[in-house]
Protein backbone atom coordinates (compact mmCIF):
# COMPACT_ATOMS: atom_id res chain seq x y z
CA UNK A 1 0.00 0.00 0.00
CA UNK A 2 1.26 3.46 -0.92
CA UNK A 3 2.24 5.77 1.91
CA UNK A 4 0.28 9.03 2.21
CA UNK A 5 1.70 11.68 -0.13
CA UNK A 6 3.33 9.21 -2.49
CA UNK A 7 2.38 9.36 -6.17
CA UNK A 8 0.82 6.10 -7.35
CA UNK A 9 2.25 5.11 -10.73
CA UNK A 10 1.23 2.33 -13.10
CA UNK A 11 4.13 1.48 -15.44
CA UNK A 12 3.20 -0.42 -18.61
CA UNK A 13 6.03 -1.69 -20.82
CA UNK A 14 6.79 -5.09 -22.37
CA UNK A 15 10.56 -4.57 -22.30
CA UNK A 16 11.52 -6.23 -19.04
CA UNK A 17 14.91 -4.58 -18.53
CA UNK A 18 13.55 -1.07 -19.16
CA UNK A 19 10.44 -1.62 -17.05
CA UNK A 20 12.34 -3.02 -14.08
CA UNK A 21 15.02 -0.35 -14.17
CA UNK A 22 12.46 2.47 -14.27
CA UNK A 23 10.41 0.87 -11.51
CA UNK A 24 13.44 0.50 -9.27
CA UNK A 25 14.71 4.01 -9.97
CA UNK A 26 11.33 5.59 -9.14
CA UNK A 27 10.94 3.59 -5.95
CA UNK A 28 14.41 4.62 -4.77
CA UNK A 29 13.29 8.27 -4.67
CA UNK A 30 10.72 7.44 -1.94
CA UNK A 31 8.27 9.69 -3.76
CA UNK A 32 6.48 7.10 -5.87
CA UNK A 33 4.53 3.91 -5.34
CA UNK A 34 4.99 1.89 -8.52
CA UNK A 35 3.08 -1.05 -9.94
CA UNK A 36 4.17 -2.44 -13.29
CA UNK A 37 2.90 -4.81 -15.95
CA UNK A 38 4.14 -5.97 -19.35
CA UNK A 39 1.06 -5.65 -21.58
CA UNK A 40 -1.83 -3.41 -22.46
CA UNK A 41 -4.30 -6.14 -21.53
CA UNK A 42 -2.82 -6.39 -18.05
CA UNK A 43 -2.96 -2.61 -17.69
CA UNK A 44 -6.69 -2.61 -18.52
CA UNK A 45 -7.35 -5.36 -15.97
CA UNK A 46 -5.40 -3.49 -13.29
CA UNK A 47 -7.14 -0.18 -13.97
CA UNK A 48 -10.52 -1.88 -13.62
CA UNK A 49 -9.59 -2.78 -10.03
CA UNK A 50 -7.17 -0.12 -8.77
CA UNK A 51 -6.67 3.63 -9.08
CA UNK A 52 -3.46 5.49 -9.89
CA UNK A 53 -2.27 9.07 -10.06
CA UNK A 54 -0.28 8.64 -13.30
CA UNK A 55 0.12 5.95 -15.96
CA UNK A 56 3.43 5.53 -17.80
CA UNK A 57 2.44 3.85 -21.03
CA UNK A 58 4.71 2.39 -23.68
CA UNK A 59 3.12 2.43 -27.10
CA UNK A 60 4.73 -0.42 -29.01
CA UNK A 61 3.53 -3.60 -27.31
CA UNK A 62 2.20 -6.86 -28.67
CA UNK A 63 -1.55 -7.52 -28.92
CA UNK A 64 -2.64 -4.19 -27.40
CA UNK A 65 -0.66 -1.02 -28.04
CA UNK A 66 -0.39 2.00 -25.80
CA UNK A 67 -2.70 3.94 -28.13
CA UNK A 68 -5.29 1.20 -27.83
CA UNK A 69 -5.04 1.41 -24.05
CA UNK A 70 -5.63 5.16 -24.30
CA UNK A 71 -8.62 4.52 -26.56
CA UNK A 72 -10.03 2.13 -23.96
CA UNK A 73 -9.46 4.69 -21.20
CA UNK A 74 -11.21 7.33 -23.30
CA UNK A 75 -14.21 5.07 -23.99
CA UNK A 76 -14.49 4.10 -20.32
CA UNK A 77 -13.99 7.70 -19.15
CA UNK A 78 -10.97 6.76 -17.06
CA UNK A 79 -9.61 10.16 -16.03
CA UNK A 80 -6.16 9.05 -14.83
CA UNK A 81 -3.51 11.18 -16.60
CA UNK A 82 -1.16 9.26 -18.87
CA UNK A 83 2.37 9.84 -20.14
CA UNK A 84 3.09 8.08 -23.42
CA UNK A 85 6.57 6.64 -23.89
CA UNK A 86 7.49 6.55 -27.57
CA UNK A 87 10.39 5.44 -29.70
CA UNK A 88 12.52 7.82 -31.75
CA UNK A 89 10.71 9.08 -34.85
CA UNK A 90 7.25 8.39 -33.38
CA UNK A 91 6.03 11.96 -33.39
CA UNK A 92 2.80 10.96 -35.14
CA UNK A 93 2.09 8.48 -32.35
CA UNK A 94 2.75 11.18 -29.76
CA UNK A 95 0.30 13.54 -31.48
CA UNK A 96 -2.36 10.84 -31.61
CA UNK A 97 -1.76 10.05 -27.94
CA UNK A 98 -2.31 13.70 -27.00
CA UNK A 99 -5.56 13.70 -28.98
CA UNK A 100 -6.71 10.70 -26.96
CA UNK A 101 -6.05 12.52 -23.70
CA UNK A 102 -2.41 11.81 -22.84
CA UNK A 103 -0.94 14.66 -20.80
CA UNK A 104 2.63 14.30 -22.04
CA UNK A 105 4.97 12.07 -24.02
CA UNK A 106 8.62 11.14 -23.61
CA UNK A 107 11.06 9.51 -25.98
CA UNK A 108 12.48 6.31 -24.57
CA UNK A 109 15.96 6.95 -25.96
CA UNK A 110 16.11 10.34 -24.22
CA UNK A 111 14.60 9.26 -20.92
CA UNK A 112 16.44 9.69 -17.62
CA UNK A 113 15.07 9.31 -14.13
CA UNK A 114 15.27 12.99 -13.20
CA UNK A 115 13.39 14.06 -16.28
CA UNK A 116 10.81 11.32 -15.74
CA UNK A 117 10.34 12.26 -12.09
CA UNK A 118 9.73 15.91 -12.99
CA UNK A 119 7.37 14.92 -15.81
CA UNK A 120 5.28 12.76 -13.46
CA UNK A 121 4.99 15.53 -10.88
CA UNK A 122 4.15 18.10 -13.54
CA UNK A 123 1.41 15.89 -14.98
CA UNK A 124 -0.06 15.33 -11.50
CA UNK A 125 -0.14 19.06 -10.83
CA UNK A 126 -1.75 19.83 -14.20
CA UNK A 127 -4.33 17.11 -13.70
CA UNK A 128 -5.25 18.37 -10.23
CA UNK A 129 -5.44 21.95 -11.48
CA UNK A 130 -7.69 20.93 -14.37
CA UNK A 131 -9.85 18.79 -12.07
CA UNK A 132 -10.27 21.65 -9.60
CA UNK A 133 -11.11 24.06 -12.42
CA UNK A 134 -13.78 21.68 -13.75
CA UNK A 135 -15.24 21.14 -10.28
CA UNK A 136 -15.24 24.88 -9.63
CA UNK A 137 -17.03 25.55 -12.91
CA UNK A 138 -19.57 22.82 -12.17
CA UNK A 139 -20.19 24.30 -8.73
CA UNK A 140 -20.72 27.74 -10.24
CA UNK A 141 -23.24 26.33 -12.70
CA UNK A 142 -25.04 24.54 -9.88
CA UNK A 143 -25.18 27.70 -7.79
CA UNK A 144 -26.49 29.64 -10.77
CA UNK A 145 -29.23 27.05 -11.31
CA UNK A 146 -30.15 27.13 -7.62
CA UNK A 147 -30.30 30.91 -7.69
CA UNK A 148 -32.68 30.76 -10.65
CA UNK A 149 -34.87 28.34 -8.72
CA UNK A 150 -34.87 30.61 -5.67
CA UNK A 151 -35.73 33.63 -7.80
CA UNK A 152 -38.61 31.69 -9.34
CA UNK A 153 -39.89 30.71 -5.89
CA UNK A 154 -39.65 34.29 -4.67
CA UNK A 155 -41.58 35.46 -7.73
CA UNK A 156 -44.18 32.76 -7.03
CA UNK A 157 -44.49 33.97 -3.43
CA UNK A 158 -44.88 37.58 -4.47
CA UNK A 159 -47.53 36.63 -7.02
CA UNK A 160 -49.42 34.43 -4.55
CA UNK A 161 -49.27 37.13 -1.90
CA UNK A 162 -50.55 39.84 -4.24
CA UNK A 163 -53.37 37.69 -5.63
CA UNK A 164 -54.22 36.49 -2.12
CA UNK A 165 -54.51 40.02 -0.80
CA UNK A 166 -56.76 40.97 -3.71
CA UNK A 167 -58.96 37.90 -3.21
CA UNK A 168 -59.22 38.39 0.54
CA UNK A 169 -60.34 41.97 0.03
CA UNK A 170 -62.84 40.84 -2.59
CA UNK A 171 -64.21 38.16 -0.27
CA UNK A 172 -64.50 40.68 2.56
CA UNK A 173 -66.42 43.07 0.31
CA UNK A 174 -68.60 40.23 -0.93
CA UNK A 175 -69.42 39.16 2.62
CA UNK A 176 -70.52 42.69 3.43
CA UNK A 177 -72.62 42.86 0.28
CA UNK A 178 -74.24 39.53 1.14
CA UNK A 179 -75.09 40.82 4.61
CA UNK A 180 -76.70 43.91 3.08
CA UNK A 181 -78.61 41.91 0.46
CA UNK A 182 -79.70 39.40 3.09
CA UNK A 183 -81.16 42.09 5.33
CA UNK A 184 -82.91 43.74 2.39
CA UNK A 185 -84.44 40.52 1.06
CA UNK A 186 -85.46 39.13 4.43
CA UNK A 187 -87.42 42.30 5.07
CA UNK A 188 -89.47 41.84 1.92
CA UNK A 189 -90.21 38.10 1.80
CA UNK A 190 -93.09 36.24 3.34
CA UNK A 191 -92.73 34.38 6.59
CA UNK A 192 -92.92 31.07 4.75
CA UNK A 193 -89.89 31.97 2.55
CA UNK A 194 -87.96 33.57 5.41
CA UNK A 195 -86.47 30.30 6.68
CA UNK A 196 -85.45 29.18 3.20
CA UNK A 197 -83.72 32.50 2.48
CA UNK A 198 -81.82 32.23 5.78
CA UNK A 199 -80.58 28.76 4.80
CA UNK A 200 -79.46 29.96 1.35
CA UNK A 201 -77.50 32.91 2.73
CA UNK A 202 -75.98 30.76 5.49
CA UNK A 203 -74.68 28.33 2.86
CA UNK A 204 -73.30 31.22 0.80
CA UNK A 205 -71.48 32.65 3.82
CA UNK A 206 -70.03 29.22 4.65
CA UNK A 207 -68.80 28.69 1.08
CA UNK A 208 -67.16 32.10 1.03
CA UNK A 209 -65.59 31.37 4.41
CA UNK A 210 -64.10 28.11 3.15
CA UNK A 211 -62.66 29.80 0.05
CA UNK A 212 -61.31 32.71 2.07
CA UNK A 213 -59.71 30.28 4.54
CA UNK A 214 -58.07 28.42 1.65
CA UNK A 215 -56.63 31.63 0.24
CA UNK A 216 -55.26 32.57 3.68
CA UNK A 217 -53.67 29.13 4.04
CA UNK A 218 -52.08 29.48 0.63
CA UNK A 219 -50.61 32.84 1.58
CA UNK A 220 -49.32 31.46 4.89
CA UNK A 221 -47.68 28.50 3.14
CA UNK A 222 -46.05 30.85 0.64
CA UNK A 223 -44.74 32.96 3.54
CA UNK A 224 -43.26 29.86 5.19
CA UNK A 225 -41.51 28.94 1.93
CA UNK A 226 -40.11 32.46 1.61
CA UNK A 227 -38.87 32.41 5.19
CA UNK A 228 -37.15 29.10 4.51
CA UNK A 229 -35.52 30.54 1.40
CA UNK A 230 -34.07 33.35 3.46
CA UNK A 231 -32.35 30.74 5.65
CA UNK A 232 -30.78 28.91 2.71
CA UNK A 233 -27.13 29.78 2.18
CA UNK A 234 -25.79 29.63 -1.34
CA UNK A 235 -22.14 30.45 -0.88
CA UNK A 236 -19.30 28.91 -2.95
CA UNK A 237 -16.63 27.06 -0.99
CA UNK A 238 -14.08 29.43 0.44
CA UNK A 239 -16.28 32.46 -0.25
CA UNK A 240 -16.82 34.75 2.71
CA UNK A 241 -19.91 36.44 1.27
CA UNK A 242 -23.14 36.58 3.22
CA UNK A 243 -25.97 34.22 2.28
CA UNK A 244 -28.11 35.28 -0.65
Amino acid sequence: MASPGMIRVLLVDDEDSFRLSIEMALKMTDQFSVRSCNSGESAVEIMQKDQFDVILLDNKMEDMSGLEVLQWMHSQEVQTPAIMITAAGSEAVAVEAMKLGAYDYLRKDQLDIDRLRLAIKSVCERYLFRKQAIESEAEKRLLKEKQKELDSLRLFHDTVNSVGQLLEKSFSDLQKNLDSVERELLGSVTDSAHVRFKEIFRDLHQSLGVISSGVSSMRNLSSVVTHRLEEIQIVPKGDGKRPL
